[in-house]
């Protein structure tokens, strides 16, 4: 007796499988993963995958998608920079002092110092 598997693609992480794996199911178990408004994966459809990888990338997509990619390289070299500096800057300063205030005296009360003596 040979049982045919049904092939799903998942849409969203499920248990030991993430997005976009494709495994094979007993049918009703792939019914309970696709049934719902939301299902958690689809019947993959291999015909359809071909033709979304063979589809032709429009190159002035692909140009801004480059360009946006730059820009946002050179903003993150600009913060790390400015953090590096920040850094550097704090190290180099001397711990602040510890202790009394030289010259300051603490305001005590010499009854109530009398009083725990």
């Amino acid at each position: 007796m040979t049982m045919t598997k049904v092939i799903l693609k998942f849409r969203r992480a499920h248990g030991r499988y993430n997005r976009g794996e494709v495994a094979g199911f007993a049918p009703a178990l792939a019914a309970k993963l696709t049934r719902g408004d939301d299902p958690v994966a689809t019947v993959f459809d291999r015909a359809a995958e071909a033709r979304l990888a063979a589809a032709p990338v429009d190159p002035a997509e692909l140009a801004a998608r480059a360009a946006d990619l730059a820009a946002r390289e050179t903003a993150l070299a600009t913060r790390e920079a400015a953090l590096a500096r920040a850094e550097a800057k704090a190290e180099t300063g001397a711990p602040p002092k510890q202790g009394k205030a030289a010259g300051k005296e603490t305001a005590k009360d010499p009854a109530r110092d009398a009083a725990t003596a």
